[in-house]
């Protein structure tokens, strides 16, 4: 694919009051990228709803790499087992949405073709298809059972 892969010289600084609705963001870290793997840094969030319980997590990937762009998407979540169901990944995307307008006009999200939670989330952000793509064999979630990939432009 030929993309660069592009760092910050020093990290944002994330806002601290990144909320929408029944879930607020907690920073953790930034998990530093890995260059050689096509692996950006990225803002690590908890995800926080209205009793402070931490129900998932939300990532924010700085950087455009073939594994960005195929794989990982710029902005994953994942919401914990027993709380599924209440739209807290939708509410994490908007919650965020501000620290992406911040750096990005528009990012990728991916899912697996069979991750229907995922798909209803991301079309209900207004995110745009744009096409299915085989998993790379070297890529981790291969590894993982993975072997397509939605891809979608989100303008947050």
């Amino acid at each position: 694919m030929g993309l660069q892969l592009v760092f910050f010289e020093a990290p944002l600084t994330p806002p601290d009051n990144l909320s929408f609705g029944d879930v607020r963001l907690r920073f953790v870290h930034v998990v530093p990228g890995d260059p050689s793997k096509g692996f950006v840094p990225a803002y690590h969030f908890r995800i926080l709803n209205l009793g402070a319980s931490d129900v998932g997590h939300i990532n924010f990937r700085i950087g455009d790499t073939e594994h960005v762009h195929i794989c990982a998407g710029h902005v994953g979540f994942e919401i914990l087992e027993e709380f599924r169901g209440r739209g807290y990944a939708y509410q994490a995307c908007c919650a965020l949405a501000p620290f992406v307008r911040s750096v990005y006009r528009g990012v990728t999200i991916t899912c697996d073709s069979d991750n229907f939670a995922s798909i209803r989330t991301i079309d209900r952000l207004g995110a745009r298809f744009v096409d299915e793509v085989l998993v790379p064999p070297h890529e981790p979630a291969y590894l993982r059972g993975s072997r397509i990939k939605r891809r979608y432009e989100w303008i947050p």
